[in-house]
């Protein structure tokens, strides 16, 4: 019973007061948890970033130095993105809603005091702003590497799909692209370089049963690429789209075909150091036993 209340709660409402309407929704707040004492020195939350003490209150780029700001850093994908841009030599702001599992992975790394952890929901405009404010007072120039690597799916055919999971599926799989290129855009663009990479899947190309929920954020944000590219390219700014048409491997021993976290890791760096006569705009990876518009 509680469930179906919440479910019938988190549906979006307009309250008309006069000549102002007031939109609203319940949901749950991020779940940002508190630190404990970590190796590095006493952790702290302070204005939606997370700071570990001693370091520099600033991480100041200098002119030439690669910095990347990863949204959706998790198991996976995420996880070997961080090794991969660490071990190049990166300074990372990496952004997530548990902030507590953040700092750990960022503290496993030799020299990981280099890089920020960030607590952020990617659905919420201030939220965003904030992120990026932050990294502002952080390392004083704009990210030349951005990747948004998102996905929220909850399957069900157009007679089941309840709306709250339909909204869900929108905001972080769109909406929250749309928050994070616009402010990735905007910085980069007054630099006159930088990457933009939008992570999408198989729902990003092809409409398949019981995928509504996952299709219509994927497609929204392949064409928010596409139209990127063309206004950000002539101002320097690499903006492409990655579909990756594979489960990605989590270490859970399964057996079924999966691409390699480290190996999208790399075709991402690859993008980044594309030079710009020779840029790539949209891609698609799978691993070679996969058939071909299978998988999420």
């Amino acid at each position: 019973m509680l469930q179906i209340i919440w479910k019938a709660l988190k549906v979006q409402r307009r309250v008309a007061v006069g000549p102002v309407a007031l939109n609203f929704q319940f949901t749950r707040a991020a779940p940002i948890s508190r630190l404990r004492r970590l190796g590095l020195g006493r952790a702290s939350r302070q204005h939606g970033r997370i700071e570990v003490s001693p370091m520099p209150a600033r991480v100041d780029a200098v002119p030439g130095e690669q910095t990347a700001l990863l949204f959706g850093v998790g198991p996976g994908l995420g996880e070997a993105l961080v090794a991969r841009l660490h071990a190049e030599g990166f300074r990372l702001g990496v952004v997530a809603r548990n902030g507590e599992r953040l700092q750990h992975l960022l503290d496993r790394l030799p020299g990981g005091e280099r890089h920020r952890a960030y607590v952020g929901d990617v659905t919420m405009e201030s939220s965003v702003d904030t992120v990026f404010s932050a990294w502002d007072a952080d390392f004083g120039a704009a990210p030349t590497l951005v990747v948004y690597a998102l996905q929220s799916f909850c399957p069900g055919t157009i007679a089941d799909i309840e709306v709250p999971a339909f909204e869900l599926g929108l905001r972080h799989n769109c909406f929250g692209a749309f928050l994070v290129a616009r402010r990735a855009c905007r910085a980069m663009g007054a630099a006159g370089r930088g990457t933009l990479l939008l992570v999408g899947s198989t729902s990003s190309l092809i409409g398949r049963e019981a995928h509504l929920n996952l299709v219509a954020g994927k497609f929204g944000q392949r064409g928010m690429a596409q139209v990127l590219a063309r206004e950000m390219w002539p101002q320097g700014v690499h903006v492409a789209h990655v579909m990756i048409d594979a489960d990605i491997d989590e270490g859970r021993g399964e057996t079924h075909p999966q691409s390699a976290p480290a190996d999208i890791a790399e075709t991402l760096l690859f993008l980044h150091r594309q030079p710009r006569t020779a840029w790539t705009s949209e891609l698609d990876l799978r691993p070679w036993n996969e058939r071909f518009w299978q998988h999420c």
